[in-house]
């Protein structure tokens, strides 16, 4: 194992962590999972396997918040039956137990694309039979994070975090379309070497390619896919907020800024699941024209999306050079995607992936082994239909969470409902081009701000032994925190 120097950075930032309380964890959380290119630690043991910096600070928010009773006990309540946490726990933990025994079980059964890297971080292009690799313990950890960030995020949203989590989340927004233009502008000037600190991992990186004149987007993170699924959850967050009218100037600038670069960033991922959140957001416009409450923020995006936009493209075919670069672009990144190699190759993925299913009887192969570029794909190979009715119930019990008002806070509820948005945003684009089951520290503190934005506010429980005059307040457990806390009974 070796320490990056962004490694020491982090472990750094952990220990200020563990003093200063899961406020100042969430603010750099936030930041941090912008570094998608970024490696802390390198493993090579593990087959070259990168730690990202926020994978490596779930740790220290972990710390943080096993220090603080209150925070602790909210957290694991969160995972409580019959919430979306629990069945978000049980599709972790059984995606886990499948990634020892499943790869032993049906070793050989099938072949496979595998998940694994080299030491030089590139993944096998080459078919071989199902066996047991080092990724299925490196994706058994991070799902294991992933669970951990959740469960910290809703705990924290129900001790009244909602607004300060839903606040950072706007401003790494803001950051990420920072760092699309710094990207832009070291591309231009021929600077791309100054970015190479954040792009450090072992992944193949895809940082200077341009499409019809396009300079391809990808900020912080390895490629312009990624980049373009990331940018439109933070997009259908902020514009949620803005809609409700929950820090509507913030929220409606990021807005602003972080739409125009997932239209740049020429992601045929980012453009289809893009298509597919824009039609939610209408019918949720429209839904609120027809039952209300109408805000003017829902007009205005209606007029938008359905007389301006359609205005712009028509006076956009007026200009003939203009025109015939957006229509090669739209031709190359979505018409003639699937005749491309990479589209031939992706469409093998699956094919294999989807053979896997059969091949193992249902079952799958074990989280981490099978490689797809579809999370559906990713989900029926590699923890089987079991996994994958889990993940649904999961995302049913999500979804139908926000139907059900049960605190009296209009903001909280509205916070809720874009944490909503953004989490089906990533998910629509992992079914588009993901290549596994782990949706990402992003996933997992959206989908937990939802759920502890929507069960309502958590009263912390004392034993009945104490007297009145002996008890301690919520606030004496985690006086690091600054949280807003609620009186016991």
């Amino acid at each position: 194992m070796s320490i990056e120097p962004i490694g020491f950075i982090t472990l750094l930032l952990g220990m200020l962590c563990m003093v200063n309380g899961a406020r100042f964890a969430m603010v750099i959380l936030c930041l941090l999972t912008l570094l998608g290119a970024a490696a802390a630690l390198q493993l090579p043991a593990l087959g070259g396997s990168s730690i990202q910096p926020s994978h490596l600070l779930v740790l220290f928010l972990v710390g943080a918040v096993l220090l603080r009773p209150v925070q602790t006990q909210a957290a694991l309540a969160s995972l409580a039956y019959p919430g979306p946490g629990f069945w978000f726990a049980a599709y972790i933990l059984f995606s886990v137990v499948s990634s020892f025994f499943l790869p032993r079980i049906f070793a050989g059964a099938t072949l496979v694309y595998s998940s694994a890297r080299d030491p030089s971080g590139m993944m096998s292009t080459v078919a071989a039979p199902l066996a047991p690799g080092s990724s299925n313990l490196s994706q058994s950890v991070y799902l294991l994070g992933d669970l951990a960030c959740f469960a910290v995020v809703a705990g924290l949203a129900r001790l009244g975090y909602a607004r300060f989590i839903a606040l950072q989340l706007i401003i790494a927004s803001i950051v990420c379309f920072a760092f699309a233009l710094i990207d832009w502008g070291t591309f231009l000037t021929g600077q791309s070497h100054l970015l190479d600190i954040i792009r450090n991992a072992n992944y193949t990186m895809h940082t200077a390619e341009a499409i019809h004149g396009f300079k391809r987007i990808v900020g912080p993170f390895p490629e312009a896919s990624i980049y373009g699924a990331i940018a439109l959850a933070y997009f259908s967050f902020t514009l949620m907020l803005w809609l409700e009218r929950v820090q509507s100037r913030m929220a409606g600038l990021a807005t602003l800024l972080i739409c125009p670069t997932i239209v740049l960033c020429t992601s045929t991922t980012a453009y289809i699941a893009g298509i597919f959140a824009v039609c939610m957001f209408v019918l949720f416009c429209l839904k609120r024209l027809i039952r209300g409450p109408t805000a003017a923020s829902h007009v205005t995006f209606l007029v938008i999306t359905l007389f301006l936009i359609p205005c712009a493209i028509v006076a956009l075919s007026l200009v003939p050079d203009a025109w015939d670069s957006i229509a090669g672009l739209v031709n190359t990144t979505v018409s003639d995607k699937l005749q491309s190699q990479s589209g031939e190759e992706r469409t093998a993925w699956n094919t294999l992936a989807l053979i896997a299913f059969v091949d193992t009887a249902t079952f799958g192969a074990g989280l981490g082994t099978v490689r797809a570029s579809s999370f559906i794909a990713a989900l029926l190979s590699n923890v089987g239909l079991s996994g994958t009715l889990l993940f649904a119930t999961f995302l049913y019990s999500l979804v139908r969470s926000s139907g059900r008002r049960i605190s009296g806070d209009r903001e909280t509820h509205a916070i809720g409902n874009a944490a909503i948005m953004a989490s089906i945003a990533q998910i629509g684009s992992a079914a588009i081009s993901g290549s596994g089951t782990d949706l990402g520290l992003l996933f997992s503190t959206t989908a937990g701000l939802a759920v502890g934005c929507l069960a309502g506010p958590y009263v912390a429980r004392r034993p009945a032994t104490r007297t009145l005059a002996n008890r301690r307040p919520p606030e004496a457990s985690a006086s690091l925190t600054r949280t807003p806390t609620f009186a016991t009974r």
